[in-house]
């Protein structure tokens, strides 16, 4: 006793050309010509089992429709327009009916099958209007007396009213009729009715009747083999909000709690930076008032040292006065007894003209000296300059070598006046290396500009360019994409000799550039000067012009840039090449390999370009010349430097050395009065020796001693005088500044005492420190003092930085929290109320919304692990036993290939198939993850959540796929080889698009199978019977008969009920597996004037299948 409902009538009156009932059992055929209505059948069963919405006409005859419509199938359209342009009907009005009957299986008592009757009645007033669907059921075989009656005006049958079609269909009949389609196809699904899956069936029928290969069996089975079912997730959205709003606000509370604290804080640092300020401040008055101090007591022992040493001075002045009187009635006696003696008093007045001759001498001497040897370092340093001059090249040397020789030869006089020559020569020479250095100079800078120039073009090399181009730059920095010419041709190798003249001749054109976006490239050459940079136009390079000349100059390029290729064709298309200029006359245009140019009226000689720019060539072999001459120049420039060099270090030694402006010894004086100092000295010594006797001699030193005594108590005595002065005003003067330093240590201890009554929370101790270490640390007071306003300076500056943060950081705090702003002052001096909310919040408030967080937590986790976890994991095991049943029913051979089901896990729901397999830890339990394996959870979870929330946003495809369990695998179909291992496997997700339509429709078919019975596996075992209608349109096409053999048998382990549509030459493949074939026909009539259709009938021909094997065989 098979459990499913099978097809059983297709009832099908004015639908197009069809007005009959059609009985069909078992796997049925459809055949017939094309254009016979085998689709217009099978719309038919799509427009009862779909309703209008969901029908897709015609499918597989026309891919995506081939534009049939309800109206055209009820008014029967026949595809053409009448005068009027609108679309011609055979029926101006009508009613159609278009209904199926099913048949249930045979249930334990019963002699005939259950049967029901589901369809519509369709109404059309006229073309235009609208029509108007009763869509009804009736649990009994519909006959034509239901809907039709006879009228004897009309001489045949009229349909009923659609008012009495009610009453008689639901009176009468015990059916229901309904206005609305969703109402009639939901109770068709129903298990009193048809019993199948409603929202399968609306995707699988449209696609099996189109029977179109597939390429993705994986998006295949998602779709269509497994159930589409995401958990409800709102409660569990609720939690998720209320977890979040807990977190949010434990988040906000932890965020006032840190950004307090740090307020907090930065008011401890800022109050810390005024008390740090503040000592040192004291300690600058501590310290100007110790240096007070110090001065004052300094100033009172320095006066007691100057008045001791007054009262010293005055005793000394007394004693040596005393000594002066009396050497000096000494002196008097003995110059007496001298007075008396001529010889004795000329003797004494001969030996103090002596000593005075001799202290002459020692100058006279030394100043001799250092004359030799200022002539002997001056005629080395000069030597030395001369032997250098000569390696620089110096000429005419000899005359400044002989001076310099000179220099030693003579006395010191002599040398010092060749020294004033000689700095005439020098001087003679310097203007020399002056004028050589200039030469130099000009030379350096004429390289250095030869140099930026190499270097500029090997930059430009460098961008694909052989010089400067502004406009590029411009269009290249505004996103313009734009070439120059001469970059995108090149010169064949077989025109090498003609590339000089092709260069002149090219000259003004090269830089032309070539702008894909022209409207944009010209808005930017409008706003750039550049002459030399021609803007082509590719639109009107486009244009019509003369065809190239074969021959051509333009055959001398190789051009793959499209706009370039059509600028060369103008350029260079009609200009002929030629040997010589005798053949210009040839040709309209031409060049001669000489350089000369016919372009009438002109003939112009050409000169050769000397370097060759064109194309990759030619710059990769300006590269290679300006490289080589960078390298040359920068050798040359290198060698001029170092002889620049040479000559400014030798000029510098002249400078130096001082051998242009000698700074000669001033002793011209003292060597003219050497030999006559000495002269006068032997004179001297000789009149002593006539004069000198023993008893004069004994006289004239008493005499001296004597007076050598006298004049040193004299000085003695005067140094005492002036010493008395100077100390006694310096005893005036300090007594005065001690006055003033007592008053000022008096003042700076009373400011040092008020400074110190300000400052609190410090000892005396730790100020007596600090001066310690200040006294150690500086030298002196100044530094100190200095060192104390700096530290004061930084601390108050500190202070305020703090303050400035600490109030950054209030405003930042109501900023965020602008609940606050009433409350807090972000200007107060205190931080009071700050802190004691930080208290209230980290003794009191933290910990209970930590409590709220965690129950809201506690409370979405319960429900994710119940809600969703365990849905989707129910709902896995469910597709895991799906894929089991379908793969049995599938372990079939067909043409040598078994088709099964596959699936791994997919990686990208790692994270959260863990939690699906083992549940979601919480509380004690993490403490047995590590930190990755905790951090892997926390990301599934998070995962979860954003999905959840995100659940309807139909454009979040990452958020579904997370709550769609069908993406937690990757499925796919392979094709296994009977008798081979897995290895041999064969995935159709790689292959489909590589198989060719036979090989396609196989699995095709297979899978499509497993969709319908996913759509009818709704009843379980020892249910309502459930459909097994299986409808298909131009199935097998492709097809070898042993495999449709296979294919058909498959089928029949599934327990389905196929309705194909088969074109005729296929029947002989098909009648050995079919209950029922039906042939369908088709008759047309046409006007005997226009030759319009103006009659279309269509119906079915039971075809005998023992009378159709005998012709076949």
């Amino acid at each position: 006793m098979t459990s499913r409902i099978t097809l059983s009538r297709i009832v099908a009156v004015n639908w197009y050309g069809y007005r009959q009932f059609i009985d069909i059992s078992g796997l049925s055929l459809i055949t017939g010509a094309n254009g016979s209505g085998k689709s217009a059948l099978l719309d038919l069963i799509q427009f009862v089992m779909l309703g209008e919405n969901l029908s897709r006409f015609n499918k597989a005859a026309a891919g995506a429709g081939s534009g049939r419509t309800l109206r055209g199938y009820c008014l029967c359209d026949t595809n053409t327009l009448g005068r009027d342009g609108q679309e011609r009907y055979l029926r101006t009005s009508g009613v159609t009916i278009a209904a199926l009957e099913f048949q249930f299986p045979l249930q334990e008592g019963e002699t005939e099958p259950r049967r029901q009757t589901w369809g519509a009645r369709i109404e059309f007033d006229s073309p235009t209007g609208k029509g108007r669907t009763l869509w009804f059921t009736v649990p009994t075989r519909l006959e034509r007396s239901d809907f039709l009656r006879e009228n004897a005006l009309l001489g045949g049958e009229e349909f009923l009213p659609e008012d009495e079609f009610r009453v008689h269909f639901k009176r009468d009949l015990g059916g229901e009729t309904w206005e609305h389609q969703r109402t009639y196809l939901e109770e068709m699904r129903q298990s009193s009715g048809l019993h199948f899956d409603r929202e399968q069936m609306n995707k699988t029928l449209p696609k099996a009747m189109a029977f179109q290969p597939e390429s993705n069996f994986e998006a295949f089975i998602r779709d269509y083999l497994l159930e589409a079912g995401m958990p409800d997730v709102r409660a569990v959205k609720e939690s998720v909000d209320a977890h979040r709003r807990a977190k949010e606000r434990l988040d906000k509370m932890r965020d006032q709690h840190v950004r307090l604290t740090k307020i907090g804080e930065l008011h401890t640092v800022a109050a810390k930076h005024r008390r740090e300020a503040a000592l040192w401040t004291h300690l600058r008055d501590a310290l100007a008032h110790e240096e007070a101090s110090e001065r004052w007591q300094n100033d009172q022992t320095k006066l007691r040292t100057l008045v001791e040493e007054n009262k010293n001075n005055l005793l000394a002045r007394k004693e040596a006065v005393s000594e002066r009187d009396r050497y000096r009635e000494q002196l008097d006696e003995v110059r007496l007894v001298v007075g008396r003696d001529s010889q004795i008093a000329r003797l004494s007045e001969e030996r103090e003209k002596l000593a005075k001759l001799e202290r002459e001498l020692t100058t006279l001497r030394e100043a001799r000296k250092v004359a030799g040897q200022f002539l002997r370092d001056y005629s080395q340093d000069w030597r030395d300059w001369l032997r250098l001059g000569e390696q620089l090249g110096l000429e005419s040397l000899e005359e400044c070598f002989h001076l310099v020789q000179s220099v030693n030869e003579g006395d010191e006089a002599a040398g010092l006046e060749i020294v004033t020559r000689l700095s005439r020569e020098g001087a003679r020479l310097q203007d020399q290396a002056k004028a050589r250095l200039a030469e130099l100079e000009e030379a350096i800078r004429r390289s250095e500009r030869r140099e930026a120039d190499l270097v500029r073009d090997l930059e430009n090399y460098q961008k694909d360019r052989t010089a400067s181009a502004p406009l590029l730059e411009a269009l290249h920095e505004a996103g313009v994409k734009a070439q120059a010419l001469g970059r995108v041709i090149e010169v064949k190798p077989s025109a090498e000799s003609w590339w000089p003249l092709l260069e002149t001749l090219l000259a003004g054109e090269r830089h032309s550039i070539l702008a894909e976006n022209f409207d944009a490239a010209w808005e930017v050459a409008q706003r750039v000067s550049s002459p030399d940079e021609v803007l082509l136009n590719p639109a009107e390079l486009g244009k019509p012009g003369a065809k190239p000349l074969r021959g051509s100059l333009r055959d001398f390029f190789e051009v793959k840039h499209k706009a370039a290729s059509a600028y060369l064709d103008r350029l260079l298309g009609q200009i002929m090449p030629v040997e010589h200029p005798t053949f210009l006359e040839e040709h309209e245009r031409a060049l001669s390999r000489d350089g000369w140019l016919k372009d009438p009226p002109r003939r112009v000689l050409l000169k050769p370009a000397k370097e060759l720019t064109i194309g990759e060539e030619g710059l990769r072999r300006l590269r290679e010349i300006r490289e080589k001459e960078i390298t040359d120049v920068r050798y040359e420039l290198s060698g001029i430097r170092r002889e620049r060099n040479d000559w400014r270090s030798w000029l510098d030694r002249a400078e130096k050395r001082n051998l242009i402006h000698p700074e000669i010894p001033k002793v011209a004086h003292a060597l003219q009065r050497l030999p006559e100092a000495e002269r006068e000295r032997n004179i001297r010594e000789e009149t002593i020796k006539l004069l000198s006797t023993p008893e004069r001699e004994k006289a004239v030193a008493e005499l001296q001693r004597l007076e050598s005594d006298e004049r040193g108590a004299t000085e003695r005595a005067v140094r005492l005088d002036e010493r008395l002065k100077v100390v006694d005003q310096n005893i005036r003067e300090l007594r005065d500044r001690a006055g003033a330093a007592e008053d000022d240590e008096s003042r700076l201890r009373l400011e040092r005492q008020l400074s110190r009554a300000r400052l609190s929370g410090v000892l005396d101790d730790e100020i007596a420190d600090y001066i310690t270490k200040a006294r150690r640390q500086f030298s002196s007071w100044s530094k100190r003092i200095e060192a104390s306003i700096e530290a004061a300076s930084s601390e108050q500056n500190r202070a305020a930085e703090a303050i400035r943060n600490r109030d950054d950081a209030r405003r930042e705090f109501l900023l965020v929290h602008r609940e606050m702003a009433e409350v807090f002052d972000p200007d107060d001096e205190e931080n009071d109320r700050y802190d004691q909310r930080c208290r209230e919040l980290g003794e009191q408030e933290l910990d209970r919304f930590q409590a709220e967080a965690e129950r809201a937590r506690t409370e979405w986790e319960d429900r994710l692990q119940h809600q969703v976890l365990d849905v989707l994991r129910d709902k896995i095991n469910e597709a895991e036993r799906t894929k089991r049943e379908l793969n049995k029913a599938m372990l079939h051979d067909i043409g040598g290939i078994v088709y099964q089901i596959v699936s791994h896990r997919d990686r990208a729901h790692s994270a959260i198939w863990a939690l699906v397999e083992k549940g979601l830890p919480s509380g004690d339990d993490m403490g047995l993850f590590n930190s990755a394996q905790r951090e892997e959870i926390e990301k599934a979870k998070e995962e979860l959540m954003a999905a959840i929330e995100s659940v309807d946003n139909p454009d979040d495809k990452k958020g579904q796929r997370a709550l769609d369990y069908r993406f937690y695998h990757r499925w796919d179909i392979e094709a296994r080889p009977s008798g081979k291992g897995d290895e041999a496997a064969i995935s159709l997700n790689k292959s489909a698009k590589k198989q060719s339509g036979g090989e396609n429709q196989a699995p095709f078919f297979v899978a499509t199978l497993a969709a319908f019975h996913r759509v009818y596996d709704v009843g379980g075992r020892g249910g309502q019977p459930t459909l097994g209608l299986v409808v298909m349109d131009e199935a097998f096409s492709k097809l070898s008969g042993d495999r449709i053999d296979d294919c058909l048998a498959l089928a029949r382990n599934f327990g389905l009920q196929l309705v194909m549509a088969f074109p005729e030459d296929r029947l002989p493949t098909m009648i050995e597996h079919a209950e029922t074939v039906v042939q369908c026909r088709v008759e047309r009539g046409y006007h005997d004037k226009t030759g319009a259709v103006n009659h279309i009938e269509n119906w079915v021909v039971r075809v005998n299948r023992d009378r159709l094997r005998e012709i076949l065989s």
